[in-house]
């Protein structure tokens, strides 16, 4: 009884640590058995208009062009996710099909107030993970990839406006 009640609360833990206090996920992972991506679902239609803006999808627009709108909103998934205190909504995006890198993801962290979002960061890589530490009232954000020669980890951090790059760790992989 002992040994269950452990494996039980060891569990919790473990659960608890990939949410925030809020209870959105934290961690975000195709690859990953799509963790984090529980209760992802198309954008609405303030995050789709973000996201038709983001310069990765406008170098797309020849293979999105002949899409209607509601085309367009499937090529994307959005979940909701906690950055700041702050009574706004916030958005973790991942584009889909085209709307991807050949060996990564696309992921925008958006952001709506009053009904208008605002793109807030373009990451692309593996994964993407919503840190406790916090930089001007929002959570610092990490997004880690891999190649077949490397792995790199980056950090970004709100600057008051939007997300910037405030770290970046490349190490090579050995055979």
């Amino acid at each position: 009884m002992l040994v269950l009640a452990i494996c039980f609360a060891g569990a919790l833990v473990a659960q608890s640590a990939a949410k925030t206090s809020s209870g959105f996920p934290r961690y975000f992972s195709p690859d990953d058995e799509d963790r984090g991506f529980a209760h992802a679902g198309p954008p609405s239609d303030a995050v789709l208009n973000a996201l038709l803006e983001a310069e990765e999808v406008k170098a797309s627009t020849s293979d999105l062009e002949r899409l209607s709108r509601e085309e367009l909103r499937m090529r994307f998934r959005a979940v909701r996710i906690s950055l700041s205190s702050e009574q706004r909504q916030y958005y973790l995006a991942q584009g889909l099909g085209k709307l991807t890198g050949a060996d990564c993801d696309w992921f925008w962290i958006i952001r709506v107030k009053r009904g208008r979002a605002q793109l807030l960061l373009f990451v692309n890589g593996l994964s993407v993970t919503v840190l406790q530490h916090m930089t001007n009232g929002y959570s610092d954000i990490r997004g880690e990839w891999a190649t077949a020669g490397h792995t790199g980890m980056g950090i970004f951090r709100y600057d008051g406006h939007v997300y910037r790059r405030a770290l970046q760790r490349t190490t090579e992989r050995k055979p």
